[in-house]
């Protein structure tokens, strides 16, 4: 199994590194070829997308390459941060730039079709807020993650995880729920699986 993980954090010392490493780790070692595509170095950013006509955006190399990256991959992981109950820019200028429309999905008979399908996808999301403020203003988010992005591109999304990192007192205990994490990374979740297959097949 391939395994493409994005991340989008400029530190690499955090929580949300230390959860793509410990979630490559556990798919090496089942054989799995794993790449982490870090969004914040040089070598992955892109411009912010601009046009003034929507059918005159030409696809160019870097975006082709990062496409056959995610074609190439049977799982794709996304691992980040929340930051004003969203996923940071860097993040969403990905999305807006290579999931592209006859790439990641297409409108036939007027019906959206999912091009990225039969792909699955994971999501882990850090924070450091209190959980019931996530609970309510961050759901809104967690669902158009899920249902308008992924799910509405054919990805079939497994696992969608919250994870605080002031629930840790030190870094015993982020260490213990990165080990955890590890031993249980291929779980699956039944409510963001059922959600994005209603979105899959809905065609909406």
């Amino acid at each position: 199994m391939k395994t493409l993980i994005i991340t989008a954090h400029p530190s690499t010392h955090g929580l949300t590194h230390g959860i793509a490493n410990v979630l490559k780790e556990s798919r090496e070692e089942k054989n799995g070829e794993v790449e982490i595509l870090d969004l914040y170095k040089s070598s992955f950013q892109q411009n912010f997308l601009t046009f003034e006509n929507v059918r005159d955006i030409k696809t160019t190399p870097y975006v082709e390459a990062l496409q056959a990256k995610i074609t190439s991959a049977d799982e794709i992981i996304f691992v980040h941060p929340l930051w004003w109950m969203s996923m940071p820019a860097i993040m969403k200028n990905f999305i807006d730039q290579n999931f592209t429309p006859r790439f990641a999905y297409q409108y036939k008979e007027g019906r959206r079709v999912g091009l990225l399908s039969p792909r699955t996808a994971r999501v882990y999301i850090t924070c450091d807020g209190p959980k019931w403020v996530y609970a309510i203003m961050g759901f809104p988010f967690f669902l158009s993650w899920i249902c308008g992005t992924l799910a509405f591109c054919g990805l079939s999304v497994q696992d969608a995880v919250l994870v605080r990192n002031r629930s840790f007192k030190d870094d015993g205990e982020r260490g213990v729920y990165l080990k955890k994490l590890k031993k249980n990374s291929f779980k699956k979740s039944l409510f963001t699986r059922l959600i994005s297959y209603f979105v899959i097949k809905s065609g909406l």
